[in-house]
């Protein structure tokens, strides 16, 4: 069993939730929080949501670059733009948390029915390439940090507003069924998107707007507990004391997306049940490689486990979360003022 310096844990936290501005952290600072033992303190605020208001924060610093971009090409072909990220399904465990603004050509798309765009009046490759070369002039003549060596996007970083975004340049992608839809109210569900790989390629494809809406579907049915979940499962990733790098923020999520609803619903103090549930989840993926390997992303369109690899970091993070259970339990059994302070926390 895994040794946890709780101490150390929760000053992480409070470093990731600290406001420069306000020169305080948005850790809870109440009378229960600071009667609890550090064990449940730390299992309570991993799972806690950021401030509405500093995600709006991020939100904005996105819309800035979008109105610099529109306000600034100079291209043939009009562009949409959408944004993407753990700010957009709240399970951001950063008050400064870094975000996406898709750039996305809006002249054309790639249609599944068909093997290649059937546009011809310009060359896409070109285009998009194009349109990144035109951000990159416009974003350095804005902002002292651009960061232009990306694969697929280039990064700005926003001294006033304290953020990092990342633009992403994509084309539209219409699967057959998106075509079938789109004139029901589904709206961009069933609608993906090429990535390119700068600077020659290849195109990769993606449906983040049904991701966003079914991470944010659990959120909402479970009562914040599936987001809680996936908050939790970060904040022990970034606390490790062992490089657990194979594990992403999209294989945490679909972890606790793959989860029963009525095991992840959030009632007042039952973080350590939610906790146990994923726990218990997570040692099914270990030890049952059929199952593993049949997880969906939740998008549904993805396998993110079928690399064996990633099941070392699986234990790691399992252990210290078991640890964290472990712990937990004990102070919460042995105390009713405990019990209490959960439950005003």
């Amino acid at each position: 069993m895994a040794t946890l310096n709780y101490s150390n844990r929760l000053q992480n936290i409070q470093n990731r939730k600290y406001d420069p501005e306000l020169r305080v952290s948005l850790m809870s600072e109440s009378a229960s929080a600071k009667s609890l033992p550090e064990d449940v303190r730390y299992l309570i605020e991993s799972m806690r949501t950021i401030d509405d208001s500093y995600n709006k924060k991020t939100i904005n610093a996105a819309e800035r670059v979008q109105t610099h971009l529109e306000t600034n090409f100079n291209l043939h072909f009009n562009r949409a733009y959408r944004t993407q990220g753990s700010v957009i399904t709240n399970t951001n465990i950063k008050i400064h948390s870094d975000f996406d603004l898709l750039a996305i050509i809006d002249k054309y798309f790639y249609p599944e029915k068909s093997p290649s765009n059937v546009y011809t009046e310009s060359d896409p490759n070109d285009d998009i390439r194009e349109m990144r070369k035109q951000s990159i002039r416009i974003l350095k003549e804005i902002y002292d940090e651009v960061d232009d060596t990306g694969e697929k996007n280039i990064s700005i970083y926003n001294k006033s507003l304290k953020r990092k975004v990342d633009i992403v340049f994509c084309y539209w992608y219409h699967s057959t069924k998106y075509e079938e839809t789109k004139g029901d109210g589904s709206y961009e569900y069933y609608r993906g998107i090429y990535l390119y790989k700068f600077p020659t390629g290849p195109k990769e494809k993606d449906f983040p707007f049904a991701h966003i809406h079914n991470v944010n579907y659990k959120g909402d049915i479970t009562n914040d507990g599936s987001r809680k979940g996936i908050r939790l499962l970060k904040t022990l990733k970034a606390d490790c004391e062992s490089s657990i790098d194979n594990l992403k923020g999209f294989h945490l999520t679909s972890i606790v997306h793959s989860i029963e609803n009525d095991q992840l619903f959030y009632r007042s103090g039952d973080e350590i049940n939610i906790a146990k549930a994923i726990s218990g989840h997570i040692n099914l993926i270990i030890n049952n490689p059929e199952y593993r390997k049949s997880i969906l992303s939740p998008n549904g369109t993805e396998y993110p486990f079928l690399n064996d690899k990633i099941v070392t970091d699986l234990i790691i993070l399992r252990q210290d979360l078991d640890t964290l259970i472990e712990d937990s339990i004990k102070d919460i059994t042995n105390s009713q003022s405990v019990r209490s302070a959960i439950l005003t926390y």
